[in-house]
């Protein structure tokens, strides 16, 4: 099976956006950092980008200074509600990109979306008539490997993996990848690895050094790409929000903000690779 290029031009043959699902069931990995950071990046080169909220935490809206709990249309409703899409829900950002936000309503989908036929695919279905307006669009996926996840692995044509250099975290990349193979038998047959990106990572520590040298291991042994970029500890990730921007906005000088524009060209001319 020859793999399918993630297309610089703006989606793929078919006209229709690349869909790039963020993962990790561990939470504190950078996933959101990570969603908002490539989206500002992806935007800023030139590529009509949608980012999608499946978090009930809304971190996405936060980092970008939206007051969550007044949100009157979110990922919630547009999953919820059968006349309602994506499409409806979309407000635009000051960084170029779009943002479908999310709130603490979204936890409510969890039992809502069990109640309904094909219960998996919904968030696909309603991302459909959106998909023709955006060359990428990333899903900025919840901290478990619940309902809400399942529907975004479903819906995307890659994964990106942030992986934090910490012990618990390469624990959850594995169980992360055998969720993929289970959605891969089930919903969604092509859904391939993009990438794992090292996060949170400290070069002063041996820990930090380790756990990077055996996520390289790792990587290599199951066929992985890991990504050249490496994503160090940074108190300015934890600042950024307070500025309502992304790093990559609020201070481009900076080695976090230059490495996550180097992850965007790798991302734009990435191959994905068939395990």
């Amino acid at each position: 099976m020859t793999p399918s290029p993630v297309s610089v031009n703006g989606g793929s043959a078919s006209n229709s956006a690349v869909v790039i699902a963020v993962a990790n069931q561990k939470g504190g990995v950078a996933k959101t950092t990570t969603s908002v950071n490539l989206a500002a990046c992806i935007a800023e080169a030139g590529h009509r980008t949608l980012l999608v909220d499946m978090d009930p935490q809304g971190g996405c809206a936060v980092c970008l200074g939206m007051d969550t709990t007044i949100i009157t249309n979110s990922v919630y409703d547009a999953l919820v509600k059968p006349r309602m899409s994506v499409l409806d829900v979309i407000v635009p950002s000051a960084f170029g990109f779009d943002l479908a936000p999310a709130n603490i309503d979204l936890a409510g989908a969890e039992v809502e979306l069990k109640q309904g036929l094909a219960a998996e695919t919904v968030l696909q279905r309603r991302l459909a008539t959106a998909k023709e307006h955006y060359d990428f669009i990333l899903i900025d996926t919840p901290p478990s490997l619940g309902i809400l996840t399942v529907n975004s692995l479903t819906a995307a044509d890659y994964v990106l993996i942030p992986t934090a250099c910490e012990y618990m975290a390469l624990r959850g990349l594995r169980m992360l990848l055998d969720t993929m193979e289970s959605v891969r038998e089930v919903t969604n047959p092509d859904l391939q690895v993009l990438g794992v990106l090292a996060t949170r990572y400290d070069p002063r520590t041996i820990n930090s050094r380790e756990i990077y040298a055996y996520l390289t291991e790792f990587c290599e042994r199951e066929g992985l790409r890991l990504f050249s970029q490496v994503i160090k500890r940074s108190v300015r990730f934890s600042e950024a929000p307070r500025f309502h921007m992304p790093l990559v906005n609020w201070r481009s000088e900076l080695d976090g903000a230059r490495a996550y524009r180097e992850l965007a060209q790798e991302v734009l001319h990435a191959q994905s690779k068939t395990p």
